[in-house]
């Protein structure tokens, strides 16, 4: 009689199967995130070589960068050598790499390349804990496009590396605080604390929500003890370092001619950056007018697509009914404000945003503000999280989205504001939108993935086409050699010849107001404390003595004063309604001995100075 082979209990028979499923769909995944890097490495190797050495300005702030990093890497100490404004992680950075590398524009690019590179990567890895491989790099690619904006506010050579370094801490904060890694959340965060202030306190309001959600969810100690392990470092690292350096400049040198300059602030400081976030009707209008745009036209494409798919023959045609009574309602609006002469300036503005293809940049404030009603909402009727992962992750992200909107929500894009040190969360909600309308309706999902690809698109067209198209000149410096506006290139460059041949290596010149780069660009150093002269800088007679004082003791010869309009905040010009005195000093002891561009024609803004007057003392 044959032996019964026992059976296997029935209930151990289906576990390999979604094991096998979740091995096939783990590989899967691995591939497309292969094919997604991939991708992102091709496009971002592509913006390499149609922007090449055309990044930022390395006349004005970005200039004022290189020069501080220089004088750091010659062994002067920040904020008692070299006034410097932010946070010294990405002063230190560029600083080290001259250290290595030398002092030069090839050095500051590979810096800067590197750290583009890292955003992207690591916002990509941030973005993978909601979105699909595809959607992720799309997501991706739109930050890559908006730090390759073309102007003064970009990732390769920024304005300040404390943005992108403190850009940087903030995406890998919010990725530590996903993967539940508090250590690391904290060591983000006070690495945040020694870059910029908003991306500390943006930072440290993550990791609060992110607690605080937690704690419906697990026992009061756990969030408690992780609450431990983000803060100590958090604190600790910035408390430290910013300590050392107080001790060696001064808590009151430090802190409130440095970090937190009063006298600037009072005088000018914020006047510059009161259009970004005005709170005012018109702002509203335009802010809703960007919502209603970007979300009508996203809304009636889906809707469209939905009537095209659900119908045969001759009936798919109704899909195209929602996309032209939207658009049809969009005019009769637009008309309607024309006829009765409302909201000109706010109208205009969001026209322009849709026909220069920025509109995918510009509705993203709108979409944090509708992303946290949402979210209170959710809070309120105990629902899911709103953004489908958990109630932590999903508050943390969007009270970051919230507070970086609402910093320049009227003034959301690349050359306005610091928006593209801002844009890269709320760009990551805007994936998540897409994806999510896509999971509703899913006959709709590849259109709901090329809408936000058109977006990302128009972000990468904009800058190439226009802002780009007027960068082909090259500026010969004794650092290398970058491509420049053309409008301004030709009297920078004659500047930079004189100064050569007029000064020695190593012999100290005068340059301002705000043309902080000219030190670098011609291998001198500059003569005093200061690098910039913007407006309330220097807030006082003394201390335009004391300016005077040392460029006496310096026997400083040559100065080199650009033609900038100072209207944004609340002045003229140097030497006319602010730092008067020391204006007098240049005209009164100097004699001009040359005149490059108009210079009765200023620059404003973050444009690149276009007239230089140069002056030899007598």
């Amino acid at each position: 009689m044959a032996t019964a082979v026992p059976e296997q209990p029935l209930a151990e028979k289906p576990l390999l199967v979604p094991e096998a499923k979740a091995a096939v769909r783990q590989r899967r995944l691995a591939r497309a995130d292969v094919l997604a890097l991939a991708g992102l490495a091709l496009g971002f190797l592509l913006f390499l070589v149609f922007t090449w050495k055309k990044w930022g300005n390395p006349a004005l702030d970005a200039g004022a960068e290189l020069t501080t990093a220089e004088r750091v890497a010659d062994g002067a100490l920040p904020y008692r050598d070299v006034r410097y404004f932010y946070g010294p992680l990405g002063l230190y950075g560029l600083a080290g790499s001259f250290e290595l590398f030398g002092a030069s524009l090839t050095t500051a690019f590979a810096f800067g390349i590197a750290l583009s590179a890292a955003i992207v990567t690591s916002f990509y890895a941030l973005a993978r804990q909601w979105l699909r491989p595809n959607v992720a790099a799309v997501c991706a690619a739109m930050t890559m496009a908006i730090g390759f904006s073309g102007t003064a506010f970009n990732f390769v050579l920024p304005h300040s590396n404390s943005a992108t370094v403190g850009l940087l801490c903030l995406i890998l904060a919010l990725l530590a605080l996903c993967r539940e890694r508090p250590w690391a959340a904290g060591v983000a965060i006070g690495a945040a604390g020694l870059t910029r202030p908003e991306f500390f306190g943006v930072a440290a309001a993550a990791a609060l929500v992110w607690l605080l959600a937690g704690l419906a969810q697990r026992p009061r100690r756990e969030v408690l003890t992780d609450a431990l392990r983000i803060g100590l470092p958090a604190l600790a690292i910035p408390v430290a370092v910013l300590g050392v350096f107080a001790a060696a400049v001064g808590a009151d040198r430090l802190l409130w001619e440095n970090l937190w300059p009063v006298d600037f602030i009072r005088v000018a400081g914020f006047r510059s950056q009161e259009d970004w976030a005005p709170l005012t009707a018109a702002s509203a209008v335009s802010t809703l007018g960007r919502l209603a745009l970007y979300g009508g036209l996203l809304g009636a494409l889906v809707w469209g697509t939905l009537i095209w798919r659900g119908r045969k023959g001759t009936e798919k045609l109704w899909g195209i009914v929602p996309p032209l009574l939207v658009l049809l309602g969009l005019g009769l609006l637009d008309a309607a404000l024309r006829r009765l002469g409302l909201f000109e300036v706010a109208r205009e503005a969001v026209e322009g945003e849709a026909t220069n293809l920025t509109l995918g940049m510009t509705w993203l404030p709108a979409l944090a503000i509708v992303a946290g009603l949402v979210t209170a909402v959710a809070v309120w009727r105990r629902d899911p999280p709103p953004l489908g992962r958990s109630w932590p992750d999903d508050a943390a992200l969007v009270a970051v989205a919230l507070l970086l909107g609402l910093r320049a929500y009227d003034a959301f894009n690349g050359e306005a504001s610091y928006a593209p040190y801002y844009a890269a969360p709320l760009v990551l909600l805007a994936g998540i939108l897409h994806q999510r309308i896509g999971a509703r309706w899913p006959q709709a999902r590849a259109v709901a993935t090329a809408a936000l690809a058109f977006a990302a698109a128009g972000l990468v067209i904009y800058p190439l086409a226009g802002l780009y198209s007027d960068n082909n000149t090259e500026v010969h410096t004794a650092r290398g050699t970058f491509v420049a506006n053309d409008a301004s290139a030709p009297a920078l460059q004659r500047t930079l010849d004189l100064i050569d041949a007029r000064t020695e290596p190593g012999e100290p010149i005068f340059a301002l107001p705000s043309d902080g780069g000219i030190y670098f660009m011609a291998d001198r150093p500059p003569a005093t404390y200061e690098v910039m002269f913007l407006p309330g800088l220097i807030d006082s007679k003394a201390d335009e003595r004391q300016t005077i004082a040392r460029l006496e003791g310096e026997d400083v010869k040559l100065t080199v004063l650009s033609a900038r309009d100072f209207s944004a905040f609340g002045f003229r010009s140097f030497g006319e309604d602010y730092d008067q005195l020391l204006g007098r000093w240049i005209r009164t002891g100097s004699r001009p001995i040359a005149r490059f561009g108009d210079v009765t024609a200023p620059v404003s803004g973050s444009y690149p100075s276009a007239a230089f007057t140069i002056y030899e003392r007598r």
